[in-house]
């Protein structure tokens, strides 16, 4: 089951690496300057850690809501370090992978 899990993960981060890159192509196409295949990964890279580190704290955030009874197992403190945290430093990654140089 975890090979599963790491083949689906590396295929949605190659499909990011490809949909960064096709962007990057049609720039290349208009004369402008384009970033390189490493620059790309780490920027995958960065956009997989947001998107599961989002994605996962809002699922917490779910089932915090949908709890009938008042039990609460775990708190808004607590999800806001557990996803946000890993979601700014992905974004903070990508934005800084992605980052253009002032001319």
């Amino acid at each position: 089951m975890g090979i599963f899990f790491i083949a689906g993960l590396i295929g949605l981060g190659a499909v990011l690496w490809w949909l960064l890159d096709r962007h990057e192509a049609r720039r290349a196409g208009n004369g402008k300057p384009r970033h390189g295949g490493l620059r790309l990964l780490i920027a995958a890279a960065a956009l997989l850690l947001m998107l599961f580190s989002g994605g996962c704290s809002l699922l917490f955030i779910g089932d915090m809501l949908t709890r009938a009874g008042g039990e609460r197992y775990v708190t808004w403190e607590a999800v806001a370090v557990i996803g946000g945290v890993p979601f700014v430093a992905g974004l903070l990654v990508w934005w800084l992978s992605m980052r253009r140089p002032t001319l």
